[in-house]
């Protein structure tokens, strides 16, 4: 089934986050880290940010390439500011995570 534009560029913004999550996983991996969930869920609790960053921003419609999070995961430079939905995506990693040495 073909996708409207709009499908297309939220597909679009689903896999480049996912994409930088998975990159951030495994470079915490090289460096002696492991997960303790399942990956989904740290893609679960990034994905979520997203949402709600899109909601917050209060456009009509409130879709995902309208969240104000994304230049920051996507440019990697989010900034901790405290909150449990807004934590960058190596705070999110590091929150599952666990160091195996």
């Amino acid at each position: 089934m073909p996708c409207d534009e709009s499908e297309q560029i939220e597909l679009q913004v689903i896999q480049d986050v996912l994409d930088t999550v998975e990159a951030r996983i495994r470079e915490l991996e090289r460096r002696g880290w492991r997960l303790i969930v399942p990956r989904s869920r740290v893609y679960a609790a990034v994905l979520l940010a997203v949402v709600v960053s899109a909601r917050d921003a209060h456009h009509i419609p409130a879709t995902l390439d309208r969240a104000s999070i994304l230049d920051e995961i996507l440019d990697g430079t989010e900034p901790f500011d405290g909150s449990d939905v807004r934590r960058s995506v190596e705070e999110t990693v590091r929150r599952y995570a666990t160091p195996t040495n």
